[in-house]
């Protein structure tokens, strides 16, 4: 498995502004990792429809026209929750691990595949707060025609009183096209 671009974060602050390319060091302030007790993280919640993609060297959807297909594989959260001792204002670190796999079809170009992801945080009843997209670029060649990434963004969530890792979630999917989402749903996957 190859590593892809990690440590890339995204969050919101309290109105909903995205803080984009956030370093974890700015994290570290004057911060103190407090779980106290056993808290909730966010839930990851899947996307079906748009956790595939088959993308096409033109307009024919035949399969023997099919340039590459790619899938979310995991995705794997860890979150912590971590209180500033001055503020005492307290967040939540979602460090999450998405695999993503690409394999190659019969009309590809080229010796890799580009394509984006997805990560939409909602907070109560569903309201959209943020959401930003991920480059993925996969090498694929004829001698290894499909491959593996792992990508490492990091989600902050300042909480307000009174919150916890329940009143959030956090949706992974791929960029689709609505003719490629069509598709899917004509096509489903397990």
């Amino acid at each position: 498995m190859a590593m892809a671009a990690g440590g890339r974060a995204i969050g919101w602050m309290k109105r909903g502004g995205l803080l984009a390319a956030m370093l974890p060091v700015l994290a570290l302030g004057s911060c103190a990792e407090t779980p106290k007790q056993s808290m909730p993280c966010p839930a990851i919640k899947p996307v079906p429809d748009a956790s595939y993609i088959t993308r096409f060297a033109g307009e024919s959807e035949d399969l023997t026209d099919t340039a590459f297909e790619a899938r979310i594989v995991s995705v794997k959260p860890m979150c912590k929750y971590i209180e500033d001792t001055d503020t005492k204002k307290t967040k939540i670190q979602s460090d999450l691990l998405v695999t993503l796999m690409a394999s190659r079809g019969p009309k590809l170009t080229g010796e890799q595949v580009t394509f984006n992801y997805v990560i939409a945080l909602t907070g109560r009843g569903g309201q959209k707060l943020t959401r930003q997209q991920f480059d993925v670029t996969i090498p694929l060649t004829a001698d290894k025609p499909s491959a593996q990434v792992v990508d490492n963004p990091l989600v902050t969530i300042p909480l307000k009183q009174g919150e916890n890792g329940d009143f959030y979630q956090i949706y992974v999917f791929l960029e689709v096209t609505e003719k490629e989402l069509a598709y899917n749903r004509r096509n489903p996957q397990q």
